[in-house]
């Protein structure tokens, strides 16, 4: 993305947060072939994440899978923050003749709406299940959503959402090779774009930064 760009985009991420106010969370994510990070963030309190902080496993997924070659933007999916509050979600992707160079996010949290309506449902004694159906056209069942994004503080997180928990106990120890398909799959997610993985993924599987590194190597010369 180009400085002017890059730029314009900052100060958009800057005037919503005037606009639209406390209760969303913006944030600019700029991506580069080997590198992705948060370039500014506003309201991240919402979340408890910072311009340090990770992208989501989420965020890594619609990259990998190029969603945005078929979509401008995708809406309505839901996150949780690390303390478990539900926000609800939108993305717009950042893109030059179909290449992917950041996108935007934003976070809404509502609680404070789904407060008042269940003051307001008490208040007037009305069953919940009929307000849900009757008023807000669907069931109270639960439903399955299409989209889940966890906001992670840190990198660690995000790596510990697909390593499996088993294979890196402390009683566990790990051949090269099952070292390796861990490797493997934190690259074919994108992870090792992110700032810090490879440390943290060192010290996760307890070896040395450059053994990341050799790793890295052996499955790309394998792998082509």
């Amino acid at each position: 993305m180009s400085p002017e760009r890059l730029a314009t985009y900052k100060s958009l991420v800057a005037f919503l947060g005037e606009v639209m106010g406390e209760q969303f969370e913006i944030v600019l994510h700029v991506i580069e072939e080997k590198n992705v990070w948060i370039e500014t963030i506003v309201n991240g309190q919402l979340s408890g994440r910072t311009e340090n902080s990770p992208l989501t496993k989420f965020a890594l997924e619609l990259i990998e899978s190029k969603a945005y070659l078929e979509k401008d933007y995708v809406t309505s999916y839901k996150t949780v923050t690390n303390t478990g509050k539900i926000l609800q979600g939108a993305t717009f992707f950042i893109k030059t003749d179909n290449q992917l160079e950041g996108m935007v996010c934003i976070n809404m949290d509502y609680s404070g709406q789904l407060e008042l309506a269940e003051s307001m449902i008490k208040m007037l004694h009305l069953p919940k299940k009929m307000i849900a159906k009757e008023l807000l056209g669907h069931s109270t069942e639960k439903e399955t959503d299409d989209f889940t994004e966890i906001l992670s503080e840190n990198v660690q997180d995000i790596i510990h959402e697909y390593i499996d928990p088993s294979l890196i106990n402390d009683n566990v120890s790990l051949t090269q090779e099952a070292r390796l398909e861990i490797i493997r799959t934190l690259e074919r997610k994108g992870v090792f774009q992110l700032k810090g993985a490879v440390t943290q993924v060192a010290k996760i599987l307890k070896v040395s930064e450059p053994t990341i590194y050799r790793y890295r190597k052996i499955i790309e010369h394998s792998d082509h």
